[in-house]
C-alpha cells in the first residue's frame, strides 16, 4: 500500500518534498493552513503565533521534514492534491487524454468516469515516459491510487511498485 508516508519518503525526492509542501502553504484553504500550522506548533513546541509569522518558503520546509508524521497524514494528502492540480497540470492532463476521461487543464470535470485498465495504464505510462521523469510519473500514480480508491490503486499502485526501485536507486 501507498500511503503519504511511503509516498513522500520513497518516492518524492528531498526537492519535490519540498514543492509538495510549499504548494499546501500557498494553495491549501485557510483552515487547513490554520489546523497545519497548530500541529507544527505543537510538535515543535513553539507557539502558533511564531509559525504562522514564519515565511511560506520556512512552513514549506518545516512541513517537508516530517513527511513521514502520522500527525500530519490529512495536510500531506491535501498537499500531494494541491501540487499536482496546481504545479503539475501538465502531467495530469497527458495521463487523462491518455484514459479519456473529460478534465479541464488536469481537474476533472464530470462526476463520474471510468476507472483506466491495467493496460491503459502501462500504455499511457509508455506514450508518456519521453515527457515526463519517472519521479514524477511514480508520485502522480500513487496518491492518485490512495486518493481515488482501491480499483485505481489495483491498477497505478503496480506500475509504482516497478518505476520505485530505480528512484531509489537514483
Amino acid at each position: 500500500m501507498w500511503d503519504t508516508k511511503r509516498i513522500l519518503t520513497e518516492l518524492a525526492d528531498t526537492p519535490r518534498r519540498h514543492d509538495i509542501a510549499a504548494a499546501f502553504w500557498r494553495h491549501a484553504e485557510p483552515q487547513a493552513r490554520m489546523l497545519t500550522a497548530a500541529q507544527l506548533a505543537k510538535m515543535l513546541h513553539f507557539r502558533e503565533e511564531t509559525i504562522r509569522k514564519m515565511t511560506a518558503d520556512k512552513k514549506a520546509d518545516l512541513l517537508a521534514g516530517r513527511a513521514s508524521s502520522r500527525e500530519l497524514e490529512q495536510a500531506f494528502e491535501t498537499a500531494l492534491m494541491i501540487y499536482h492540480t496546481k504545479n503539475k497540470a501538465e502531467l495530469l492532463a497527458a495521463f487523462l487524454d491518455e484514459w479519456q476521461i473529460p478534465h479541464v487543464n488536469g481537474s476533472i470535470e464530470v462526476d463520474e468516469y471510468p476507472t483506466p485498465t491495467s493496460d491503459q495504464v502501462r500504455a499511457a505510462l509508455d506514450a508518456q515516459r519521453e515527457k515526463f521523469a519517472p519521479r514524477d510519473i511514480a508520485v502522480y500514480f500513487a496518491p492518485a491510487g490512495l486518493l481515488m480508491g482501491e480499483e485505481w490503486a489495483a491498477v497505478l499502485w503496480p506500475v509504482v511498485d516497478e518505476l520505485a526501485p530505480a528512484l531509489t536507486a537514483a
